[in-house]
């Protein structure tokens, strides 16, 4: 899990665009959660591991990132179908999320 998180953060970083405690915050409003920074310390360092749903977040979020890390490009088509094949997807406020 901790190669994960250490993903995840380099993700948000090189993909999205996000420091560190941005994506923390999207994070904690996306899952109504208050993970702080050092608790994401606490996940790189294998001290305790993200509850399913925020490693099913992580894992959303750097999918695409490390898709392209690994040199492997993929069409808008074929990364949804990766998502429905991941995520159980449903509509928010007539959105897909």
């Amino acid at each position: 899990m901790r190669r994960l998180v250490e993903s995840w953060i380099r993700a948000e970083k090189e993909h999205h665009g996000n420091s560190l405690a941005a994506a923390i915050r999207a994070l904690n409003e996306e899952l109504q959660t208050r993970a702080t920074h050092s608790r994401v310390a606490e996940w790189r360092r294998g001290v305790y591991v993200p509850s399913p749903d925020t490693l099913s977040y992580m894992l959303n979020r750097t999918l695409h990132w490390a898709l392209r890390a690994a040199g492997i490009t993929i069409s808008p088509e074929q990364l949804q179908a990766l998502d429905a094949a991941l995520w159980v997807t449903y509509e928010k406020d007539g959105e897909p999320w």
